[in-house]
């Protein structure tokens, strides 16, 4: 039997990966159209966020920051009462090591074991290039559509899992979801729609909208709360991506 070429095996992850982000967009773009959208209890009612994660991220480029900017500018005119993440704030999260909880303390108690975990899996871990292309949506939110360029991105992650496992700190991971897209997550409703069909139209002419690239070269653990807020982050540890050298690890 005939082994598939590289180039037919990336195709196939994008296509899978694509079908993942319409199949979201197909069940939220209704809600949205019709206004019935899923209120963040925590930013509807102003209230102060308590909960605290461990998540390893990156940061997108200065490109990419950019356009994500100019595409929240056009939301925010429209629907001014819905949350829209900063510029500070925008990430791509590699892998929560555990969600944000108000039972933050218990997990955090382990803070070296997790450290240990993402020093192991990071090992050989090289640059990793993403393009971000379109929108989708759930009930809740808007993200923006990430594309790895190779499977390296869900490697990484299936070795922290392994990684966790080992040193058994897998109660908090993968709760909600096994995260498997390379999404941006950048903006919540909190509000109801002033004008839901029209902005239900607007996220529809940004399906296929460019929002450039980046390759991944460092990589920061940081405690966080849900929106990944700067004022409350704190950066636990740096790492630079230099396979086929050893990861580095930068002091804070």
């Amino acid at each position: 039997m005939r082994k598939r070429g590289s180039s037919q095996v990336k195709k196939d992850s994008l296509r899978r990966l694509q079908e993942r982000y319409d199949k979201l967009w197909s069940a939220a773009i209704g809600k949205i159209r019709t206004g019935k959208i899923e209120s963040d209890r925590v930013l509807a009612g102003g209230l102060i966020d308590r909960r605290r994660g461990l998540t390893l991220i990156a940061r997108p480029s200065a490109g990419v920051r950019e356009k994500v900017a100019a595409f929240l500018r056009e939301l925010r005119r429209l629907e001014p009462d819905q949350y829209y993440y900063a510029r500070a704030d925008l990430h791509l999260t590699i892998l929560s090591l555990f969600n944000a909880t108000t039972a933050h303390k218990r997990f955090l108690a382990h803070t070296e074991k997790y450290l240990a975990a993402v020093n192991s899996a990071l090992q050989k871990a090289g640059p990793m290039r993403i393009e971000f292309a379109g929108v989708t949506a759930s009930p809740g939110a808007i993200m923006i559509q990430g594309f790895p360029d190779t499977e390296a991105l869900n490697d990484l992650r299936d070795k922290l899992r392994q990684q966790l496992h080992i040193r058994g700190l897998t109660q908090g991971l993968d709760v909600r979801y096994r995260l498997e897209t390379a999404h941006m997550t950048v903006a919540r409703f909190r509000a109801p729609l002033r004008d839901s069909k029209h902005f239900a139209a607007v996220l529809a002419c940004s399906r296929r909208r460019p929002f450039g690239s980046m390759t991944i070269k460092s990589l920061s653990l940081v405690t966080n709360d849900w929106y990944m807020t700067h004022q409350t982050l704190e950066t636990l540890s740096r790492y630079r991506l230099l396979f086929p050298h050893s990861t580095l690890r930068i002091p804070n």
